[in-house]
């Protein structure tokens, strides 16, 4: 007598492992990518630290921020001072920021700060600032000082800024305002909380009510 033949399962093929689930494409996708993070990471140790290399460019056409004003020395006796956005003057566009001191009590300093974090803390950066100022002193008597530098602390007294060289603008008569431009290179630490500060302005080393402006502000931080 003929035996029967058994009828193989709904779903499967007689003899023939069960065929693989299908990766769906965002998967597959999200794995090539996984591992191609993970061959970076292996091939460049300290991938994390991606940017080496930061610029920063203030033209003040649309507004004063990321900078703010602030000074000190301004109360004894109290002076008065303002920094604000310009369209008197610029150097480039229409617009520039004008610092203005009547600096009565022979000491006063004024500046624009702008604070950028998410730095490595304790880190040391090369930083250069370059701006361009427009200035009206002229000849070498009763220069006021230029206010540049970095820090890894908010700027609030004399002894947090960093001073540079006099507001001259090169002539030897009055001529007026003159743009002139201005480069510094320093050396600064990210603060414990991986954020720099810079600051520019102006001190008033003599009895004088004046304005200055600054315009095209560019600032290069580079990771050492």
């Amino acid at each position: 007598m003929a035996r029967a033949r058994r009828r193989p399962l709904p779903g499967r093929r007689s003899g023939l492992p069960p065929a693989p689930a299908a990766v769906p494409p965002l998967s597959r996708a999200c794995g090539i990518l996984l591992a191609a993070l993970l061959a970076a990471s292996i091939a460049c140790p300290g991938a994390a630290d991606i940017f080496q290399r930061i610029t920063l460019e203030s033209g003040f056409e649309i507004e004063l921020a990321p900078w703010s004003a602030d000074g000190t020395d301004l109360d004894d006796p109290p002076v008065t001072w303002s920094i604000e956005r310009s369209q008197d003057r610029a150097a480039e566009g229409a617009w520039s920021v004008r610092l203005s001191l009547d600096n009565l009590n022979d000491q006063g300093k004024i500046w624009i700060e702008q604070a950028v974090g998410n730095l490595e803390p304790g880190r040391r950066y090369d930083v250069r600032m370059s701006f361009s100022l427009a200035s009206a002193d002229f000849g070498t008597i009763n220069l006021w000082r230029i206010i540049a530098g970095a820090s890894g602390t908010d700027p609030e007294s004399a002894a947090s800024l960093i001073f540079q060289d006099e507001t001259g603008n090169g002539a030897g008569s009055d001529v007026g305002f003159r743009w002139i431009e201005k480069s510094y290179q320093m050396e600064a630490v990210a603060g414990a909380e991986g954020t720099l500060w810079f600051a520019l302005g102006v001190w008033g080393t003599s009895e004088f009510s004046r304005d200055y402006y600054i315009d095209d502000v560019v600032i290069v931080l580079t990771r050492q």
